[in-house]
Parts: structure tokens; C-alpha cells; sequence
């Protein structure tokens, strides 16, 4: 395994994402590993904007990607919404920069114009460097062409806006997609023009999906808001995203972003393209609703479900299903029976079933004092008296109270939803079961 070194100094990491729509998971996993790099050297994270294609660029596409770093915990030390030393943070604010760095190499004998637009010279030298992730990578001088670096609109090509930002945003380490290997000889031999020396690059696995198809935002779910809006925690997505590409020192498959920033390491990216599995995710997600105090936890689900309850409520019925979900959004399906009545499914029930509610019914009723307790011991005598089996009738309570066979543990779930409602409930399906029966 490679080493990329215990202590780097003047570290300066950055992640230029374009503002032409949504914030895309890619975008958070290449930030992900900039923000660690940055953070384990002591060095700084920069966020920047390449919106110098402007017939992309969208409205709101800008905060959308504030949000989306936010929500995850990645915050930036310079950027377009908060400055910083070595702005603009905006391509589109240093057409000025950019065409006075082509004239220059256009002086220099080292580009030329060409109607209207400035094109590069090719050196015809072989390209060669260190990439911290793949070791050597060679690129013959014959493949490097003669390229356009500003468009006769007046605007940068991306090879040259993001050479000339990374050198005036001093970034000594460009860290990103494997798609951008085919980039890097033409922006290294901009840098060799301008006399410059270039950052070291480092470029990571592509993310991909189950057919180990890049993800791609017209196929797959790559948009933040949609792990937001399932009841994904951010720190769960993290500490997901770390695992893609990565493997943590101890093969730990939990832990914080803190612990990924202490134990990163550019030599333990793998350069095989990782498959994002969103099972795995539902699993790491699983772990981290558990591991929610249940206060917290309620007031989590609360913001999920499409009714209003009471904060007394979500603090008793959270407990009953914090080990059924793996995501926020999985509650209000395994709660809303408690504030709608079931529709029965006749079909789903045994042949005792109508003896099985029309006891429970009558049972039940008979408790004095509505606690846990009593209804335990008041369905154990029913069970043993009539020599039910126990799975089938309780499951025919489950069918006859939620009109679910998969639901919170029913005898608390009896004790939430009262004495009356649950009598009344039993009493509803007893009478559809009859009807039924009755016509067959």
C-alpha cells in the first residue's frame, strides 16, 4: 500500500463543483475526501464555483450546494459565500484573470489566436507524474493537441479557468474523479508554461452503481435532497461515503467524521470503482437511529410524519420501533395505524381469527387498570384457556388493530392506543369476519 506521508505542511484542498443543478452525492464524496486531507494536515478547504459555462448554470443550483455540504458537516474555510484571502470564488467573476493569462502565453509564443478564440500550443512533450492514488501515469507528447483555453465568447475552457484558479488559490493538492486523469496532461503542461509548479494530484474511483455503471443523475438517486427527504442522518451518509473507495485501519465500519479525518490516508484509497449500496447505507443508517438517545430520536421522526402528534406521544411509541427502521421516513408506515383505523383484509387471517378478536375483545375488556402488565397477564390466561397457538393469535390482533402483519410489538402497541379504542377496534373486525364468513 502506498504512503502519502504522516505530516504535509501548506496543505490547501479544494472542491469546485458546477452550479447547474441539484448537489450531487459525487460532488459530496470528492469534498469528503478533500475536507479529510485538508483537516489531517492542518491545511484548509476551499469551496469553489466553476459557472463559467453560463447556458448551464442554474438558478438556486448555487445554495443548493451550500446546503448540501452543510447538512453533511462540511464546512469550508474560503469560499464564495464567505470570502476568503484568495478570491473570487467564482469563475465567472475573473474573466479578467483569464484572458490576461492567455495574452500573456499568447506573448510568450506558447498559444494563438484562432478565429476568435485563444488556443494552446502543443509542446509536444511527453507528460509524466506521481499520482498519489495510481502511482506513475504517462502521457505521450503526441496525444496532448493543440486545445482552445479561452472561447471567443471571452470565457475560460475548463482545462485552463481550473489551472489558473488552483494557482491563485495557492491548492497544493488536487484531489478528485478519475474522469479528470484524461485532463491532467494538458493542465500540467499549462502549468509548465506558465512557470508554475503544479499542485499533486490525486485522482479517486469513480462511484458506481449495481451494474458498475457510473452513477449518473438521469438513472440513479444522486441527489442529497433525496437521502434527506428518506430520513438518511448525515453523519450515516458520511460515514458511508468514507467507505467507498476507503478502508478504515482497523476494517472498523462505524465511526465518526472526526475518526475518518484522524485516520485518513490517501494510501488506503483503492483504485477499483466502489459500488454504492444503498442496503449498506440502510444497515450504517440503522446503527446510527439506534444509537439516538430516544429523545432525540422522537423529535427526528416527529419532522416525518404527515400528521401532527403530541411530543407525550412520540416519546412512548419511538421506543417500540427504533429497532424496525433503518431510515426516519420507515416510521409513519409502522405508526399511522395508531391515528387511522385499520382497512381489514379478511383474506389475511386464519380460521380463528373471528375467535381469536371476539375473546381478545371480551378480555380486554375486563382489565381494571390499562397497564403493560395487565394486558400481558390478561392475553397469557386467553392463550392458555383456549389453547390458541400464540403466533397465529397474535397476529390476528395485529390484522384486527393496525390491518398490518408487521408492526411495533402489539401488546404496548395495546396499551398506547387505550382500553376503548382497542375494544372498539376488536369489535369492527369481529363483525367484518362474520359478514365474511357468513357469505362464503
Amino acid at each position: 500500500m502506498r504512503k502519502t506521508g504522516k505530516s504535509i505542511k501548506g496543505v490547501r484542498t479544494r472542491v469546485a463543483p458546477s452550479p447547474t443543478g441539484f448537489a450531487h452525492v459525487g460532488t459530496a464524496y470528492v469534498a469528503l475526501f478533500n475536507y479529510a486531507f485538508a483537516k489531517k494536515h492542518g491545511g484548509q478547504f476551499i469551496l469553489r464555483l466553476e459557472d463559467s459555462d453560463v447556458k448551464r448554470n442554474v438558478p438556486g443550483a448555487e445554495e443548493a450546494i451550500y446546503k448540501g455540504l452543510s447538512w453533511l458537516g462540511l464546512s469550508w474555510d474560503e469560499g464564495p459565500d464567505i470570502g476568503g484571502s484568495y478570491g473570487p470564488y467564482r469563475e465567472s467573476e475573473k474573466l479578467e484573470i483569464y484572458q490576461g493569462q492567455a495574452k500573456k502565453l499568447v506573448g510568450e509564443g506558447k498559444a494563438y489566436e484562432d478565429n476568435g478564440a485563444i488556443r494552446f500550443k502543443n509542446p509536444g512533450e511527453e507528460v509524466s507524474w506521481n499520482d498519489l492514488i495510481r502511482g506513475v501515469i504517462t502521457f505521450p507528447g503526441e496525444e496532448i493537441t493543440d486545445f482552445v483555453i479561452m472561447k471567443s465568447d471571452g470565457y475560460p475552457t475548463y482545462n485552463f479557468a481550473v489551472v489558473v484558479d488552483d494557482i491563485e488559490m495557492k491548492i497544493s493538492h488536487v484531489i478528485r474523479g478519475e474522469e479528470h486523469i484524461s485532463n491532467t496532461p494538458r493542465q500540467l503542461a499549462i502549468y509548465k508554461a506558465l512557470g508554475v509548479v503544479s499542485p499533486q494530484f490525486a485522482h479517486l474511483p469513480t462511484l458506481r452503481n449495481f451494474e458498475r455503471k457510473k452513477l449518473s443523475k438521469r438513472r440513479d438517486p444522486v441527489d442529497l435532497r433525496i437521502y434527506q427527504k428518506e430520513g438518511y442522518l448525515p453523519e450515516a451518509l458520511v460515514n458511508f461515503l468514507c467507505l467507498l473507495g476507503w478502508s478504515h485501519p482497523e476494517e472498523k465500519e462505524v465511526f465518526s467524521l472526526n475518526e475518518f479525518v484522524t485516520s485518513f490516508d490517501l494510501g488506503r484509497v483503492r483504485k477499483a470503482g466502489p459500488i454504492f449500496d444503498v442496503k449498506k447505507l440502510d444497515w450504517i443508517n440503522g446503527v446510527y437511529i439506534r444509537n439516538l438517545d430516544d429523545n432525540t430520536l422522537s423529535d427526528l421522526v416527529g419532522k416525518y410524519l404527515s400528521v401532527s402528534v403530541s411530543e407525550d406521544f412520540l416519546r412512548q411509541v419511538v421506543p417500540l420501533i427504533k429497532e424496525r427502521i433503518s431510515k426516519l421516513s420507515e416510521a409513519e408506515n409502522l405508526l399511522s395505524f395508531f391515528w387511522e383505523r385499520p382497512s381489514l383484509q379478511p383474506e389475511l387471517f386464519s380460521p380463528h381469527g373471528v375467535s381469536h378478536v371476539a375473546s381478545a375483545a371480551r378480555a380486554l375488556g375486563e382489565i381494571s387498570d390499562w397497564i403493560l402488565e395487565d394486558v400481558n397477564n390478561k392475553l397469557g390466561e386467553l392463550i392458555a384457556e383456549k389453547k390458541f397457538k400464540t403466533g397465529e393469535f397474535y397476529m390476528s390482533l395485529r390484522l384486527a388493530l393496525t390491518g398490518k402483519r408487521v408492526t411495533p410489538p402489539i401488546n404496548e402497541s395495546i396499551v398506547i392506543l387505550g382500553q376503548d379504542e382497542v375494544i372498539h377496534r376488536l369489535e369492527e373486525a369481529e363483525k367484518v369476519l362474520v359478514e365474511v364468513g357468513a357469505r362464503v
